[in-house]
């Protein structure tokens, strides 16, 4: 993983994630702050310093930050994301956005729901992402997969309900059964194809008034996260 600024490193550093190798500049080592920070990295691994022509190079970040680390990815297999005693995991389905794909995680994370998979759509541990999710990344336990076929059949084992969301005609989420042990898809951009929403137990949505038509996906997520939160909270959780 590449991370990209402070607050990542400080949150891998956190989350005693080996760091590979840190680039800095001479101009984020100034304070006492950044100097303690660069001593702690130079006991965990290698420091390079570089002038700020080769770190705008190397960063992805249109204005570097002067501080860059690249990390070992969570090894977290589907088994381990979809685990816990009532588990609440979040499924992305071809959702290309990166931006999103961080701020659904963040979501998840604020929530308190267990886990997130990723099925194709964008890298939730690409640079993009990683920013958008604030540090939630290295947390909360992120598996991807290819096809919504081998989740299914790996939700269906724990078991776990797949609920889709959909912008309208499901049950409204005040009144769906969030309380047990639950999958949650959310679809891309383009929203869920037929199959996708066929494999479902359930389709969801969230009431909005006319005329609008969608929600931000991280938007919606938080909605859906939050409701589940706040059943779970209200009354004893039936797992069967």
């Amino acid at each position: 993983m590449l991370l990209e600024g402070r607050h990542l490193v400080d949150e891998a550093l956190a989350a005693e994630l080996p760091l590979e190798l840190v680039l800095v500049t001479a101009e984020t080592t100034k304070d006492a702050d950044s100097a303690g920070r660069l001593q702690h990295l130079e006991r965990v691994t290698r420091v390079v310093q570089v002038p700020v022509p080769v770190m705008a190079a190397a960063s992805p970040a249109d204005s570097p930050s002067g501080l860059l680390a690249l990390a070992d990815r969570p090894a977290v297999t589907l088994e381990i994301a979809l685990a816990g005693v009532t588990p609440l995991v979040v499924a992305l389905v071809g959702v290309q956005d990166p931006g999103n794909t961080g701020a659904v995680i963040r979501a998840v994370e604020a929530g308190g729901a267990t886990g997130v998979v990723t099925v194709g759509g964008a890298d939730p541990f690409g640079w993009k992402a990683l920013r958008g999710a604030m540090g939630s990344t290295l947390r909360v336990p992120i598996a991807r997969t290819r096809d919504i076929a081998t989740l299914s059949v790996a939700a269906s084992a724990r078991p776990l309900r797949t609920l889709a969301a959909v912008p309208r005609g499901g049950t409204p989420i005040t009144q769906a059964d969030l309380a047990r042990p639950t999958l949650l898809c959310f679809g891309g951009e383009g929203g869920f194809d037929q199959d996708t929403v066929g494999k479902a137990d359930e389709r969801i949505s969230i009431p909005m008034r006319p005329p609008v038509e969608s929600l931000n996906l991280a938007v919606a997520s938080a909605l859906v996260i939050y409701e589940a939160a706040r059943q779970r909270s209200a009354r004893p959780v039936d797992t069967r």
